[in-house]
Formats: structure tokens, sequence, C-alpha cells
């Protein structure tokens, strides 16, 4: 697993996973949008836009908690795009630090996968549910991200 980097390319909407420079899995993602937007979760302002740089996955969240970060209301459910609504799924949220910061940029599921390949969230990476398995399994706490 030293050998092994998460690549994420924001113009593209693909996070790779790479290792010992092969590509094992390439997976369409969502990313940041192209805006600011007061978060009541920051208490200010936000840039939405998935920040850049190098840096590690530093925290697995088993079994999280859900928060709209717009009003900072805790969720349970959701409404899926095929119009379902289904409690949130109890997949692990992977978060990063860039940079040497932790910005609160999470690589998580949506049970929205038609967001996906395109700037839809609060700067977040987000993926369809099997692929968050697939980058949870593949990706350990110290897993290099770019």
């Amino acid at each position: 697993m030293d050998n092994t980097v998460l690549d994420v390319n924001i113009p593209e909407f693909k996070l790779r996973i790479i290792e010992n420079g092969v590509v094992k899995h390439a997976i369409s993602v969502r990313t940041g949008q192209y805006r600011k937007r007061y978060l009541e979760m920051s208490g200010r302002v936000n840039d939405l836009r998935t920040k850049t740089g190098e840096g590690t996955i530093v925290r697995h969240a088993k079994n999280p908690d859900f928060y709209n970060p717009v009003n900072g209301k805790r969720f349970t459910h959701t409404n899926r795009d095929d119009k379902k609504r289904t409690v949130m799924p109890q997949i692990p949220w992977i978060e990063t630090e860039i940079n040497g910061l932790r910005h609160g940029q999470m690589i998580h599921p949506t049970t929205n996968p038609k967001s996906l390949g395109k700037a839809y969230s609060n700067g977040c990476i987000g993926t369809g549910e099997a692929d968050a398995w697939e980058i949870y399994y593949n990706a350990p706490l110290g897993t290099k991200i770019k």
C-alpha cells in the first residue's frame, strides 16, 4: 500500500487509484462547485471549489453522522435520484489533508449518482456508493492523494 496514490483529476471528474504506477480503478466523481456560499457549519462564506495540492488520507469516519453544511442540521434520510427516500448509507467517509491543511474536504458516497461528473458539492469529492467502498478498501490511512 506504500505505493498507492489517489489521483483526483478535477476537470475530468475522475478519481484514479494508482498502485505501483498502474491504474487499478478509475472512478467518476463530483467535485466542489465554482462559487462561494455561506455554510452554517463553518459560520462564514466558503469557497466551494475542491482544494488542490498533495496530501494524505488522515481519517476514516466508519460510522458517519450526516449534517447539512448549509444549515448545520443533522439528517438521517435522503431523497435519492430514483425518487425513493431511504436511510443514509453507512459507508465510511474518508478525510483528506491537502498541503498540510484539513479543509473538511471528504471523499464520500452520494445517493444521487446523477451529480457525478459535475461540479456539484460543497468541496467534497463525491462517488457512487460501490466506488466509495472500493476507495475505502484500497486507501488506508497515510495513502497519498493528489
